[in-house]
């Protein structure tokens, strides 16, 4: 049986000033709590996206002890977005697109030419990052972005999405993060099977100075792989599942 292989890479792992700005938002809205800042260590332990759903438990950390499910919570995810729109407009993070890391059309068009196709998945819109993509030349190599509308709540979600839209005999969508809950979603898909439609997931963390999370963190989160550059993608994914 034939085998697609989808390369899915996460917004964070591709953008490369988004932990950064996360970091600014975040120490500048906890005060408005009552919380001190978070080291930039401390930060890379918790950080994911939407940067609510790891603030609210933060911020609330009494009601969370008993309620975990708190971070769903849309009143206090609102009132946290409201926040952090108004720092990011503050410092102009709305209007001003981001830099990209660098190597990333390198590792687009190599893993293309290697038979792979290149998915973008992100928690947020369809805005300024994509536009900086398609002027930066590089959003031709992306076959599909899959965003905040299937990938909102849990990052498994914009998995099941990819594999239920295209509904082939055997899909195999090889997870690129260096966010640990994208990592997880990854190894909770492996295996789906829907009829005669199979789902193969492969988890693999990229530990870098620009990942969400520090290297421990992404360890704990069980990746099928660890790199630490695109450049070891494509030779640790042949050890894993050879493609072609």
């Amino acid at each position: 049986m034939s085998v697609e292989t989808y390369l899915v890479r996460t917004m964070s792992d591709t953008v490369e000033t988004d932990i950064q700005r996360v970091f600014t938002i975040a120490n500048e809205l906890l005060p408005r709590y009552g919380l001190a800042p978070l080291s930039f260590e401390e930060l890379r332990k918790i950080a994911d996206g939407p940067f609510d759903l790891f603030l609210i438990p933060h911020i609330f950390a009494d009601e969370n002890r008993n309620d975990h499910d708190i971070k769903f919570n849309e009143a206090k995810r609102a009132e946290i977005r409201k926040y952090a729109l108004e720092i990011a407009r503050r410092h102009g993070f709305d209007v001003n697109p981001p830099d990209f890391i660098p190597g990333i059309e390198k590792s687009l068009r190599e893993t293309k030419a290697a038979g792979l196709k290149n998915i973008l998945i992100t928690t947020g819109g369809r805005r300024y990052k994509h536009q900086a993509m398609e002027k930066a030349g590089i959003g031709d190599y992306f076959e599909e972005i899959v965003d905040r509308g299937e990938t909102y709540y849990a990052k498994e979600q914009g998995l099941y999405y990819l594999y239920r839209k295209h509904n082939l005999k055997h899909l195999r969508i090889v997870l690129l993060s260096g966010t640990a809950t994208y990592i997880k979603a990854a190894n909770n898909v492996d295996g789906c099977k829907v009829g005669d439609s199979y789902l193969e997931s492969i988890s693999i963390a990229l530990s870098t100075e620009h990942s969400y999370n520090d290297e421990e963190t992404l360890k704990s989160a069980r990746p099928k792989a660890l790199i630490h550059s695109y450049d070891e993608l494509l030779p640790r994914l042949k050890e894993l599942a050879p493609l072609g």
